[in-house]
């Protein structure tokens, strides 16, 4: 069982020496705004395990910095990363877990038993995002975009990868034509059918 990224693997064998895998690890990935924090906590709980929002560890850090997010993405210095991806590890390797966040499946690799990549349409994703920050759509779009380029831009200086690829994943979910219910059905569905398909339920 291995991380996908190559800078984790010395930090992955410390892991191995003291790591028992407790349970089913599933990862959601994707960008900004395509629903990963919704689905992965419909699987969380239709499988009964805790859910990880990786995001949620990033804006956290901007907040001890008394940073606005945007600020905090654009400037951040990579051991920020580096730290987030080391942490997301380890939870992987735990497991008994769902984690989100757009390198979660790179990161996990084949420690994870499901690694799901979401993807979704520009537009519909400004919606969800202007809603969510009580922003208007141009504005969300012009964030997205923003925030998205940059981040690509620096996953593949760091780790050679910016989560995008689909052969990295089990299943690739495109929800733009998807309610929030119907995307959290196809995702559970989904899930437990690679679930079994592996022999793990």
């Amino acid at each position: 069982m291995k991380t996908f990224l190559k800078f984790l693997e010395g930090y992955e064998k410390e892991l191995e020496k003291g790591a028992t895998k407790k349970g089913i690890t599933i990862t959601v990935s994707g960008i900004s705004g395509v629903g990963m924090g919704t689905i992965a906590e419909a699987i969380a709980k239709d499988l009964g395990i805790q859910k990880i929002a990786m995001g949620d560890i990033f804006r956290s850090i901007a907040k001890q910095r008394n940073m606005q997010l945007e600020k905090f993405s654009a400037t951040r210095e990579n051991k920020v990363d580096y730290e987030i991806e080391k942490a997301c590890l380890s939870f992987a390797m735990s497991g008994n877990v769902v984690l989100d966040g757009r390198m979660t499946g790179m990161v996990a690799g084949s420690h994870s038993d499901c690694r799901l990549l979401i993807e979704c349409g520009t537009e519909k994703k400004s919606i969800r995002v202007a809603k969510r920050e009580n922003i208007s759509t141009e504005e969300a779009t012009l964030r997205l975009k923003a925030r998205d380029t940059a981040d690509s831009a620096k996953y593949m200086l760091l780790y050679g990868s910016d989560g995008s690829d689909r052969s990295s994943y089990d299943a690739v979910i495109d929800t733009t034509n998807m309610d929030i219910e119907t995307s959290k059905k196809e995702a559970v569905k989904i899930v437990r059918q690679v679930l079994k398909d592996k022999g793990i339920l």
